[in-house]
């Protein structure tokens, strides 16, 4: 399989920007980049469009499930739409750009711990916080290790109206990232690894979300793409947030350690168009307080290289 496949896999699979993980947690399960993005190994580029589904409606207080009626907040349902585009100037240098739309919609217990319970729904269909970042890939010829480095701006709004700091659209902060990535293929199996940081330089209203860690490593098969243009995948997301902090945050009920078992697929349309799909399944889940989880996650997208 080309390179180009490999990093295409490992974007597909690894960067998967911005699904919200807890009630009092609204930023980051997977924060680590562009989903669906082929990475060239000469100069040219993809644009991606992806679309994530998010249905967070079990409750949780530490790893334990618990019933919905202990949580003032009952269920944080969110499609990501996200147009995601990449250009590699030379076999050395890159960059990416992400802009996220959110269609969110937010049902909280107005009457919590008071009585019968009083349901109101908020929603929020708005442009979130657009990303931009560069790629090193000059650490070998064949492009199989590379650096990620960039920034999360403060584009999204975090005003939306019945919306707690931590479910908005946007954290309001500047966000720096940095990462990198290593591949390897060996006959018909290939494996890939990367991790990025994500961490709050500079914030609004006393609010900063919590530092983040993603860690992903992943194979996939080839043998059925000469045939049938599938290559499945399988990967592990780990991740890793601290609480978030300021007076206008929820510092016991943020933070959290995920681990994703993440089976996956790409299918090879024409010499230039990609899909993918993708479905999480959580294998560990730990939450500081009590917040919302999803029981699953899908996404899926289409890409075009030239």
């Amino acid at each position: 399989m080309s390179i180009k496949t490999n990093v295409a896999i490992l974007l597909a699979a690894a960067m998967t920007p911005s699904l919200a993980s807890a009630c009092a947690c609204g930023c980051g399960m997977f924060d680590v980049g562009m989903p669906g993005l082929a990475l060239p190994s000469s100069q040219g580029g993809s644009i991606n469009l992806q679309q994530t589904f998010l249905d967070q409606n079990q409750a949780m207080q530490g790893n334990s499930k618990i019933p919905l009626s202990q949580s003032p907040d009952q269920r944080i349902n969110t499609t990501f739409t996200n147009l995601n585009a990449q250009y590699q100037f030379s076999r050395d240098w890159g960059m990416m750009a992400m802009i996220p739309y959110w269609q969110r919609s937010f049902d909280t217990n107005a009457n919590f711990g008071n009585g019968a319970p009083q349901i109101v729904n908020s929603k929020a269909n708005t442009l979130s916080d657009i990303r931009l970042m560069g790629m090193y890939t000059g650490f070998s010829p064949d492009m199989s290790s590379g650096l990620i480095f960039g920034a999360k701006l403060p584009t999204g709004t975090y005003t939306a109206p019945g919306l707690d700091r931590d479910t908005q659209p946007g954290t309001g902060s500047t966000d720096i990232l940095l990462g990198g990535y290593r591949m390897g293929q060996e006959h018909h199996w290939g494996w890939f690894a990367q991790g990025l940081l994500r961490s709050a330089v500079s914030t609004r209203d006393n609010y900063r979300p919590g530092d983040s860690f993603q860690l992903v490593m992943g194979m996939h098969y080839d043998a059925f793409r000469s045939s049938t243009h599938v290559i499945p995948t399988l990967m592990l997301n780990a991740t890793i947030r601290s609480a978030d902090s300021g007076i206008n945050s929820d510092p016991y009920n943020s933070g959290l350690r995920t681990l994703y078992l993440t089976p996956g697929v790409l299918l090879d349309i024409t010499k230039h168009w990609q899909a993918n799909a993708s479905l999480y399944l959580p294998a560990y889940q730990h939450v500081n307080g009590v917040q919302l989880v999803p029981k699953q996650i899908a996404s899926a997208g289409i890409t075009y290289n030239f």
